[in-house]
């Protein structure tokens, strides 16, 4: 039994030097073994029959006059053995001296066992560590627009999401988005609810994701759910018993990476250990046991230049290119017991898929009635401002419904919050466009520089805007001073509220990159751009601004969808009224010269059928004559939806499409039919003066 449980322990010995990189046992112990090692012939005999030593070679050990002169012989002639003929040597010395080696063996394991404890608690200590950085790092947040020193604390300004859990293939979201009316309802009402801490929880069936997507429009939330989740951990209030270790990497501040890079190197960007050792020791594959979870924030921020299909690389200190070790990292050839949270936009999640295989899909639609409530009494912390806002945006449905997306949400409560003082009722905020005029009007009359004259504002608007513009056709958000300075921008006008700086650190220096607040601000004011009176970006009456790609607004989604946004701006900057209600107050000119070429570019082509961006595009223009011109052109018409329309635009589109037709004069169409939209009881009551009227609805 001794000679067995001797046995044992010598091959699990033997694991562990080779898993480990220690010596192996015979050489770690070797004074140790010449001094009580006794009975040598019977090894002699057993490596000469293993053919690691000659007979003359024998006979020289047993020349010897002493045991410990005969093992020291022994240790001359297995210098240039390798790890298996030791292994041999070990069970050699196993077989002839079994109490020496167990009692050997007992000591080693015992000194594993402290080595283990030691380990156990450096790593309990790297933990605290890690989780007290984190929680400084995301326990206040800068706003989009808040300026050096300005923050607020995620916990008191974070506002639940509502998620719905989806795992479908494609066919099954076409058939989702083609369905109508009470089909679309039943469909959607089988889509349970999800919540943060139930997103690794068992399905019906059993399964336990271990990749979480996260996905959702720009501006819905994604990078603050991800923020709070990092809080919420480090706090020790989420995912307490799944995760050892939480890692947070910023897709946005990957993308600014200049050379190789390890994926050590990657996470130690924002982990803040002291020391990168320790990160080493939680990743290593011999610590496999510990739960880690890594969140990739941004995955459409990606700008991919490898177009070839590389190899994975699964050395955690490997320093190759960026992409392959996000690929590995996405791919799980590298950590692959890790779990993964992913957040993108919708609009990449083709993308995606090539990546990651037995994902748990989430998209996050934004915020239910009550979370907009909540949302507006955490911004303003007084009640009584709180429900004086919440009763002007409840008055005004459009703006009510657009606030269902947090980044709308926030923007009308800082437009609001300039204003809460005078009469709000004179607040107007009809339309996507004239929300952000009432931002920009905030940011121009209440941010910026006030030793700034009125021309220095215009001249640096125009400057933005071109930036903005040049960044929207190329699809980049991330600029460097040398993009800044091509459009003539200094970094005086960057400190401008327009324009966040990103500081990322690297291991020697550190890289200084801008970006406009969010996106859609910088979609704004790329459409703004065109209509800078009397600068680089106005336009002659026959000429077509550069976004308004292809041959007509009909054909424009399918080729150009990253400027969508951009182009309904644009059409929103056509309102006069609105455009000129912003100069007066601001002191800056706007003016779009090119309304007579985007009407014939929205008219073009024009049959039958209307996608459901070409009614956003008519409808913030809140010019009739300019609607009515467009859509009737045709006696009959085709409305129908698109992939990318989410649920809280449904209700938002039945009343820009309200408003459109009723521009329209009795007899101007003889059939109306609807295809991929929901024609609920709300939507029919709104059109039903319409419906009534037309010979022909389906």
């Amino acid at each position: 039994m001794g000679s067995t449980s001797g046995a044992n322990l010598g091959k699990k010995r033997k694991l562990d030097n080779r898993l480990s990189g220690e010596k192996h046992f015979v050489d770690q112990h070797r004074e140790k073994l010449i001094q009580r090692i006794t009975m040598i012939p019977p090894v002699l005999d057993n490596l000469l029959q293993e053919g690691l030593l000659t007979q003359e070679q024998c006979d020289t050990v047993n020349a010897k006059e002493t045991p410990q002169e005969k093992m020291r012989g022994l240790y001359q002639f297995s210098r240039g053995w390798s790890i298996p003929d030791k292994d041999i040597f070990y069970q050699a010395l196993q077989d002839s001296n079994p109490g020496v080696m167990e009692h050997l063996e007992g000591t080693s394991l015992s000194a594993n066992l402290g080595k283990k404890r030691k380990l156990d608690n450096r790593l309990s200590d790297i933990g605290e560590e890690h989780r007290e950085s984190m929680k400084e790092k995301f326990l206040r947040i800068p706003e989009y627009n808040s300026r050096m020193g300005e923050a607020v604390h995620l916990k008191k300004r974070f506002t639940k999401l509502s998620m719905i859990k989806g795992h479908k293939n494609k066919e099954e979201k076409v058939q989702e988005l083609r369905s109508s009316g009470r089909r679309h309802v039943q469909i959607m009402e089988k889509r349970f609810p999800i919540t943060i801490p139930a997103l690794f929880d068992p399905d019906e069936e059993g399964f336990i994701p271990k990749i979480v997507v996260l996905q959702g429009p720009a501006g819905i939330g994604k990078t603050m759910t991800s923020k709070k989740i990092m809080l919420d951990w480090a706090s020790g209030d989420l995912y307490k018993d799944k995760f050892d270790f939480v890692f947070y990497l910023s897709c946005r501040e990957i993308s600014t990476i200049p050379g190789d890079i390890s994926l050590v190197g990657l996470l130690s960007r924002t982990c803040r250990l002291q020391s990168l050792d320790d990160l080493v020791s939680i990743l290593k594959d011999r610590g496999s046991q510990r739960k880690l979870l890594t969140i990739v924030d941004g995955f459409d921020e990606l700008r991919w230049t490898l177009e070839e299909k590389f190899e994975g690389c699964p050395d955690i200190s490997m320093e190759t290119h960026k992409e392959i070790i996000l690929q590995s990292l996405l791919r799980r050839q590298v950590l692959p017991r890790s779990s993964l949270i992913i957040t993108t936009r919708s609009l990449a999640m083709e993308k995606l898929k090539p990546f990651i295989d037995d994902s748990r899909n989430v998209e996050i639609q934004g915020f239910t009635r009550d979370d907009r409530e909540e949302y507006v009494h955490n911004f303003y912390g007084n009640k009584e401002d709180a429900d004086k806002v919440l009763s002007i945006i409840k008055d005004n449905e459009v703006v009510y419904t657009m606030c269902a997306v947090p980044v709308t949400c926030w923007i009308v409560c800082t437009v609001m919050k300039q204003e809460i003082r005078k009469d709000l009722a004179l607040i107007q905020c009809k339309t996507t466009t004239s929300v952000y005029l009432l931002y920009l009007e905030v940011l121009l009359t209440h941010h910026s520089k006030e030793e700034q004259s009125v021309r220095q504002k215009q001249t640096c608007l125009k400057k933005l805007c071109a930036l903005a513009n040049q960044g929207v056709l190329n699809q980049q958000i991330l600029f460097e001073k040398k993009d800044l300075e091509r459009h003539g921008l200094s970094l005086d006008e960057v400190e401008s509220v327009f324009l966040n700086e990103n500081i990322f650190h690297w291991d020697v220096r550190t890289q200084t990159c801008y970006s406009f607040i969010h996106l859609t601000v910088q979609e704004f004011l790329a459409a703004l751009y065109y209509g800078m009176d009397d600068g680089s970006g106005s336009m002659e009456g026959t000429s077509l601004p550069e976004i308004c790609k292809g041959k007509s607004l009909h054909r424009f989604r399918s080729d150009s969808s990253h400027l969508s946004l951009s182009v309904q701006f644009l059409f929103g900057l056509l309102n006069e009224n609105q455009v000129k209600t912003f100069s007066d107050i601001t002191g800056i000119p706007i003016s779009l010269r090119a309304k007579p070429a985007m009407l014939a570019w929205a008219t073009k082509d024009i049959n039958k059928t209307f996608p459901t961006p070409t009614i956003f595009c008519l409808y913030e223009t809140q010019d009739e004559d300019f609607i009515r011109s467009v859509m009737s052109r045709c006696s009959s018409l085709e409305l129908y939806g698109s992939r990318t329309d989410h649920l809280w635009m449904n209700k938002n589109y039945s009343m820009q499409l309200n408003y459109c037709l009723k521009t329209l004069k009795r007899e101007s169409f003889q059939s109306l039919q609807f295809e991929s939209l929901i024609v609920g009881p709300e939507c029919q009551k709104l059109l039903s003066p319409f419906l009534h009227r037309c010979p022909k609805v389906r």
